[in-house]
């Protein structure tokens, strides 16, 4: 077992303006940008055997993007491919890539955003040198908030709106574990990727940005003194965000970005005097392929639909449909979650879907775990707690979209990432099928070691 090397680079990736931005669910044309957006790489080689992280400045990664990524990187005769996790940040002031709620991608742009990401794999590849590996991690999350809650009328609501007297307590936990990988060269960090749970959508409006990961990361840089990619993994947050519902603060703009984005930056920095070498481990990839069936719709649910449909007719508005006014139940609100329910049921009731879980394993010292879509902090949580490995990086955002992977017992209660969605709204029991398939590949070689 050799020494392991490790390259990394980056590239930028910020679409023209117009391109429509994506993580709403009307359009939203860009007028210009706040920050770039990248994509950033980084490699690990031992014994000829290569694995990554690709991460993304994006709300989200479809699996036919990917695939015609990977095609890119084919082109460029690069071979590890299959070995790669492909993820997203999940910014919601980056630009449209797929056609999601009616919205189109701009083609020049994907064309763009593939060549820049066979570019920068190519690069990291021509960059790898012998290389430290460190980790730590801190139990340190304060701005992070469990965003569904029990309502004084028994239903969870989410996104209650501030200082709802209404609100009982939080459905359940926050994931508050920082986990922090850092590439040692030359004397010197020449990458870093942190493990935060947290959503990214802090800004709003229609200005591109990076969001709180962009501002980490250039505090961090600022900090330390040179440009190293700083890689944001974002974990399971699904039922995650920076909402404090005790405040009346306004928590809607590119400052409180600015605010969230340092303070984490904070956290990083104080902890990399505990980063401690991980020593000699086997690098491996494992890879599954695990089916995610959609929901069924009965009858009686395109039914309510279509009723209300009819009652609310032509409503429409031309405000932005963010997740904050969703709790409302407005006429748009109602009217496009209706839409969404009959078009779920004509296109996605009762198939099923595809998406690759990748482990990539340091021994069981660390691992990286890819999880498709918007799992639930409570999933990652127990993956982390049944996994061989020490330090575990949970990605959400990974490999695909799938849509809220909510658990089980949440159904019912109410909440807008229990409803159908095209493309999205898995079936009920993906939350637990999910943790089994995750544990199980963590578990594969270690098994097989003896």
């Amino acid at each position: 077992m050799n020494m392991i090397k490790s390259g990394s680079s980056r590239e930028i990736i910020t679409p023209p303006r117009g391109v429509s931005l994506a993580g709403y669910f009307n359009p939203r044309p860009n007028t210009g940008i706040l920050d770039e957006l990248f994509v950033k790489v980084m490699l690990l080689e031992q014994d000829g055997l290569v694995a990554g992280l690709v991460s993304f400045d994006l709300c989200y990664l479809g699996t036919e993007l990917i695939d015609r990524m990977k095609d890119e990187l084919v082109k460029r005769n690069v071979k590890f491919g299959d070995n790669l996790i492909f993820c997203a940040t999940h910014t919601h002031t980056g630009p449209q890539i797929g056609n999601f709620f009616g919205m189109e991608a701009a083609d020049k742009y994907l064309d763009t955003l593939i060549e820049k990401t066979g570019l920068a794999v190519s690069r990291a590849h021509q960059n790898l040198a012998p290389a430290e590996l460190l980790c730590t991690s801190v139990d340190e999350n304060p701005f992070a908030f469990n965003r569904r809650y029990y309502m004084k009328n028994g239903t969870v609501l989410t996104n209650p709106g501030k200082c709802n007297p209404d609100i009982v307590r939080p459905e359940g936990p926050v994931d508050n574990e920082i986990s922090i990988f850092a590439v040692k060269q030359d004397g010197r960090i020449s990458a870093m990727a942190v493990n935060i749970v947290n959503h990214t959508d802090t800004i709003g409006g229609d200005l591109v940005s990076a969001d709180w990961p962009g501002i980490m990361e250039r505090a961090i840089q600022g900090e330390v003194g040179h440009e190293l990619p700083v890689l944001t993994l974002v974990g399971c947050s699904g039922n995650i965000n920076h909402f404090d519902v005790s405040s009346k603060i306004s928590q809607t703009n590119y400052e409180e970005a600015c605010r969230i984005g340092r303070g984490y930056a904070g956290i990083v920095l104080k902890s990399m005097n505990r980063l401690a070498p991980l020593g000699s481990a086997a690098l491996e990839v494992v890879a599954e392929d695990m089916e995610i069936p959609f929901q069924v719709i009965s009858d009686e649910r395109l039914a309510k639909a279509k009723e209300t449909l009819k009652r609310i007719g032509n409503t429409s508005s031309d405000k932005d449909m963010t997740s904050e006014g969703l709790a409302t139940g407005d006429g748009p609100v109602a009217k496009f979650f209706a839409e969404q329910l009959v078009a779920y049921r004509e296109n996605c009731s009762g198939l099923s879907r595809k998406f690759k879980i990748i482990a990539i394993r340091l021994g069981d010292k660390l691992s990286f775990l890819s999880m498709p879509g918007e799992p639930f902090t409570e999933i990652g949580q127990s993956i982390k707690k049944k996994s061989p490995c020490r330090s575990n990086f949970i990605i959400s955002n990974a490999m695909g979209k799938c849509g809220y992977i909510p658990l089980e017992e949440c159904f019912g209660r109410g909440g807008y990432e229990i409803l159908p969605v095209v493309g999205g709204a898995p079936r009920e029991d993906t939350a637990e099928r999910i943790i089994e398939s995750g544990i199980g590949i963590l578990k594969i070689k270690l098994q097989g070691e003896g």
